[in-house]
């Protein structure tokens, strides 16, 4: 299978990509912002599964215009498997160079602009599979439309709680524009996993989110499972839309099986970046 992973240098990606690699007729590209992460992920993969069928693309996803360029990277592609799992929590709010708040740019328009897109040119196969890495965090939250971006009352746990809700939302309805296609898409939770999920915070709050990820986190490895079922199993191959923990359906909130929320967020977004120059 040919198989891109984003945000697959460290963590959750990285281990999903180790596993996965361990079947040597898998393909696998690895996308992420850090060249030198991803330059040294390449070739521990290489080192410990003898895959050599491993690349890396430099990307930074918060950028609009940088996600986009994927569409030409992988153009001569024929992707099986498309892992949106790029994502982090910003406790203070900062913005993307496009100026969309950087929680929603990364965590949400990336999942967005690259499945479009690759849906758009036809580069992700008939039959193929895009899973969206959401979170049981997004429970407890609702999407205000009025203040997509939180410009007012920021609150970094409470943005990154409405960017999984919205992985969800956008995971409802583009299953349904790509069931002409033949081409499934489910989201998941993996569960709390000790990874470096939000080491990019530092002072008290770092101190926080490792403390807890010390006392209560899963290895990455059981974090991986469900990715990995949802890639590979036959038991899963004709199931859209679904949203799933532990390898399993699992119920989300009722927010997020609001169609009409769904909707608002898919026109939303396609505003949001065709006022930055991007039409989809």
């Amino acid at each position: 299978m040919n198989i891109v992973i984003t945000g697959g240098t460290s963590g959750l990606g990285f281990r999903t990509a180790f596993i996965l690699a361990q079947d040597s007729k898998n393909k696998i590209i690895l996308i992420g912002k850090n060249k030198a992460k991803g330059e040294q992920a390449i070739k521990s993969l290489n080192n410990e599964t003898k895959n050599k069928n491993l690349s890396f693309l430099q990307v930074d996803l918060s950028s609009i215009f940088e996600t986009s360029s994927l569409k030409e990277k992988l153009a001569n592609k024929k992707i099986d498997v498309l892992i949106n799992n790029a994502g982090a929590l910003f406790y203070s709010r900062i913005e993307s160079e496009d100026g969309i708040e950087k929680t929603f740019a990364l965590n949400h328009l990336s999942y967005f602009i690259l499945s479009n897109l690759l849906l758009k040119h036809k580069i992700i196969k008939n039959g193929g599979r895009i899973i969206n890495v959401a979170s049981g965090a997004h429970r407890g939250v609702d999407i205000n439309f009025d203040d997509i971006e939180m410009v007012t009352n920021y609150n970094g746990w409470v943005s990154y709680k409405k960017s999984k809700l919205c992985n969800i939302l956008f995971t409802k309805k583009l299953s349904e524009l790509a069931l002409k296609n033949n081409i499934t898409v489910n989201c998941l939770h993996p569960g709390f996993v000790k990874t470096g999920f939000g080491k990019n915070n530092t002072g008290v709050i770092g101190l926080i989110i490792k403390s807890l990820m010390s006392l209560f986190a899963i290895r990455v490895e059981e974090g991986a499972e469900t990715i990995i079922y949802l890639a590979t199993s036959n038991n899963v191959k004709n199931i859209s839309g679904e949203y799933f923990y532990e390898s399993k359906i699992n119920k989300p909130s009722l927010n997020s099986e609001n169609k009409k929320s769904a909707d608002n967020l898919w026109d939303l977004s396609i505003k949001i970046l065709k006022n930055k120059g991007l039409t989809l």
